[in-house]
């Protein structure tokens, strides 16, 4: 008798679930990932792309339960080649070796006025690092929008940065780096 009570306590709590929670995919067509770098000293900066690789998400009730998304750094793009080529390298992402990075969620985090403050893993280079940042849900919860900024040197990108190369001057790339998402979930 007490292992049907389990099965029949077990078959509604996996019902419920279902009922209320809905796994998405990141659609890595729509979706859009667009990064921005600047000089330390000065206010030239520049923008460039990413692409989602691919991701999922499952959202329960009003709470954002899982989220994992692993960007193609092999995309990393600028409209100059050679600067590209600079990022893509060992100075910068390395994507010869590092061709993924990644966003994992850490904690359920509550969806309220469309908005949930999250905290996760981001791991760039095998460097892991915990982030917090807010997401904007929209088109009933199949569109996500975000901003946030990241320090590069946390995750071993140094290159000519003012807090590893003290007399860099006009050279010094800022350690911030600002990343912009759009992910359109199916």
């Amino acid at each position: 008798m007490a292992s049907y009570k389990f099965y029949l306590s077990f078959l509604a709590i996996a019902y419920s679930t279902l009922i209320f929670s809905q796994s998405k995919i990141i659609d890595k067509v729509q979706s859009t990932l667009n990064w921005t770098g600047k000089a330390a000293f000065n206010a030239y900066s520049l923008t460039g792309n990413l692409k989602v690789k691919n991701g999922t998400a499952l959202i329960r009730n009003d709470s954002l339960i899982a989220l994992k998304i692993i960007v193609d750094m092999k995309s990393l793009h600028h409209e100059n080649g050679t600067l590209k080529s600079h990022l893509r390298s060992k100075d910068f992402f390395e994507v010869k070796t590092y061709d993924t990075a990644t966003f994992a969620l850490i904690e359920p985090a509550l969806i309220r006025d469309n908005s949930a403050k999250i905290t996760g893993y981001f791991t760039i280079k095998n460097h892991p690092k915990k982030e917090s940042l807010t997401l904007n849900f929209s088109d009933n919860q199949s569109l996500i929008r975000f901003e946030m900024s990241l320090d590069r040197t946390d995750y071993g990108i140094n290159f000519n940065s003012p807090s590893f190369y003290e007399k860099l001057k006009d050279d010094a790339i800022a350690d911030e780096i600002s990343i912009k998402g759009q992910l359109k979930m199916n």
